[in-house]
């Protein structure tokens, strides 16, 4: 069973950036109000960076992950661990990041604007105005995806294209007006947290985690065969 000193030990280089990057985007925070970060952060638009970031905002979407989730555990059946470590902490963050938007009153960038600096506009601004910006779930989702693939890789080469990979995505909820950088900055938080307990939780339940998969692919076998029984067509007696 793996420790959080072992983990965090093991994948030193991809803690420690985040914590950099943590403390980075909390200074920026301090110095800057949420009105000047934002601008700031999105002083420069092209129409080749927005289709860019229009779609690899995607990969942080709930339905990347689980067409990642189907491929790995139907055409890498060697890593099907890594499948239901990603399902997990895809489910864990995206449920915790839920929990908070529902309790946290938090208005995303084009009403905020509206509100607050109307004279400020962005073509990417969201046409309904929605207050659950606060945490940013595309980005949680993100950041445990890239923490468990840290973990369970050994190839270090991959740490920082994995790191960029989920910043990337973070930083194109800001460029399309999705949120502020709070929300993202929480998002990455709860991502992290998210992917390194679930690779903890899943060490210390994985006999128990394989039998109940066991189980279900056993169950799910038989009535695939009984189903194919009773299509067959009765002999004529």
């Amino acid at each position: 069973m793996k420790s959080l000193t072992e983990i965090i030990t093991k994948n030193n280089f991809f803690y420690i950036s985040v914590l950099l990057l943590i403390i980075a985007c909390s200074l920026f925070l301090c110095i800057y109000s949420r009105a000047e970060g934002f601008v700031l952060m999105n002083s420069f638009h092209s129409t080749a960076l927005t289709i860019f970031f229009k779609n690899i905002t995607y990969c942080g979407d709930g339905l990347f992950t689980l067409i990642l989730f189907a491929i790995i555990m139907f055409f890498f059946k060697k890593h099907r661990e890594l499948g239901l470590l990603l399902l997990i902490g895809y489910l864990s963050s995206g449920i915790l990041s839920q929990i908070i938007k529902n309790f946290v009153f938090s208005p995303r960038p084009n009403a905020y604007f509206a509100y607050y600096h109307p004279n400020y506009h962005l073509d990417t601004f969201l046409k309904i105005k929605s207050y659950r910006s606060f945490p940013s779930g595309h980005t949680a989702s993100v950041f445990a995806m890239s923490t468990i693939l840290t973990n369970y890789f050994k190839k270090r080469y991959l740490y920082p294209l994995l790191l960029l990979f989920a910043v990337t995505i973070g930083y194109s909820r800001i460029y399309l007006a999705q949120h502020f950088l709070i929300d993202v900055l929480a998002g990455a938080i709860i991502g992290v947290l998210s992917g390194t307990f679930c690779i903890l939780w899943y060490s210390k339940n994985k006999i128990k985690i394989n039998k109940i998969i066991i189980q279900l692919t056993q169950k799910l076998l038989l009535r695939m065969q009984n189903f194919k029984t009773q299509d067959k067509p009765k002999a004529n007696i």
